[in-house]
């Protein structure tokens, strides 16, 4: 069975405009994202998804955190790696260091709510994916997840999902965008 957690994040009047999801399979095992990746690529060829970059994190038992990009994907409209270590450490770290940094903490994570990731959804993200888990983070134009997940459904991964507006992906490219990706993977510790 597949968990579906959505957050509708358009914001301003209905329009018939490009969006892009922000979707986050979540596996039990450190080697479950390792696992989807090809899939996921397979499966958004097969359905023509617009998929512009894959993220592979796993988050191992003793607190390292590892990222690593999908070199075939990561093309003009990929985010740096300062988006995605930024992001991860924010799910990931700030929980553990508390409140120690709290009021920073808020400004970042405000930051990060302008471009349509929300505390709760970044929240679900740090539940979902505990040490000894990964997940991939893909960001995707007209990803359907109905047609993904059971492509996927031996591995039971649970699916978060966040919506970005036009407007919004286009203010995380301006802000993240446009640098060259590290080939090398990030790792870091709690």
């Amino acid at each position: 069975m597949h968990s579906i957690i959505t957050h509708e994040q358009i914001g301003g009047a209905c329009k018939k405009e490009k969006m892009t999801d922000m979707i986050v399979l979540a596996f039990g095992t450190e080697d479950g994202a390792e696992k989807a990746r090809e899939k996921v690529i397979e499966v958004g060829n097969q359905y023509m998804f617009g998929l512009h970059q894959i993220v592979e994190v796993v988050r191992k038992p003793d607190g390292q955190v590892k990222i690593m990009d999908e070199p075939k994907l990561t093309g003009i409209a990929a985010l740096g790696g300062a988006f995605w270590g930024l992001l991860v450490g924010i799910i990931f770290f700030i929980p553990v260091v508390g409140v120690a940094i709290g009021a920073a903490t808020g400004a970042i994570v405000g930051h990060f709510e302008k471009y349509g990731f929300s505390k709760a959804f970044m929240k679900q993200i740090e539940e979902a994916v505990q040490p000894g888990n990964s997940a991939l983070f893909i960001l995707a134009d007209d990803l359907k997840v109905d047609r993904l997940t059971p492509a996927l459904a031996d591995l039971e991964p649970k699916v978060l999902r966040t919506t970005l507006s036009a407007d919004q992906e286009e203010k995380l490219r301006q802000a993240f965008g446009n640098a060259k990706p590290s080939p090398v993977a990030m790792t870091a510790t709690a």
